[in-house]
């Protein structure tokens, strides 16, 4: 299958490209620095642009079968908070730049991380969890509750995928997922359960049109 990867060189990101390749896939990951991007492979091209930038988006993809987004505007390692754009709304008018070419080039399958503590997913926190997040990550969340909202109403076949608080553990034989799974400041899942939770997502028609909570 032709791939997509936004996001292509963040922690999750590089998790979807490398594992996408392991299943045999032909990826292209759609990047802003690719120096960046170190996987090599006969399966991999990389598109350099800006999410932000809809003529870039657009001329990327065309001819692909699927695309996953693994936006985010805070990365966590030392070495990329440099590249931290937390008053950019990355999520919203990224995901919305790729809703909009998707559906003018007829790319069907769209797969999204999120987070837990956006949508329905609140009601569902437990000591207050949700509440305390937001007042940390205010403009991140709004953000994330807007990037739902262009996937909701895009009329793709869409999966929303709402991680834990992300770790970088080794893959697991797999987290809980569900639309409703209670969660707390102290629940997590892995990069790698949440990477491979999302590309094993494109072809399960069981997650379709869904928002998943995933917790390990």
């Amino acid at each position: 299958m032709r791939l997509l990867v936004f996001g292509a060189t963040g922690a999750t990101g590089r998790q979807l490209v490398r594992l996408a390749l392991e299943s045999g896939h032909h990826v292209t990951a759609f990047v802003r620095e690719p120096a960046r991007l170190t996987m090599t492979s006969d399966r991999l091209d990389a598109v350099t642009g800006d999410v932000m930038l809809p003529a870039r988006v657009d001329a990327a993809v065309p001819g692909h079968e699927a695309v996953l987004v693994a936006l985010g505007t805070m990365p966590e390692d030392r070495q990329d908070r440099h590249r931290r754009r937390p008053r950019d709304p990355v999520c919203s008018v990224g995901t919305g730049n790729i809703v909009s070419s998707m559906i003018r080039h007829g790319v069907r399958r769209l797969v999204v991380e999120t987070s837990l503590g956006v949508g329905e997913s609140r009601s569902a926190s437990q000591m207050g969890a949700a509440t305390l997040v937001r007042c940390f990550l205010k403009d991140v969340m709004d953000d994330k509750e807007r990037q739902e909202a262009n996937v909701r109403r895009s009329q793709l076949d869409w999966t929303l995928v709402r991680p834990a608080r992300l770790t970088n553990g080794p893959r697991t034989s797999g987290p809980r997922w569900g639309e409703s799974l209670k969660w707390s400041l102290m629940s997590t899942v892995s990069r790698a359960d949440v990477a491979a939770f999302m590309l094993g997502a494109i072809a399960d028609t069981r997650t379709y049109f869904k928002a998943l909570s995933l917790i390990s």
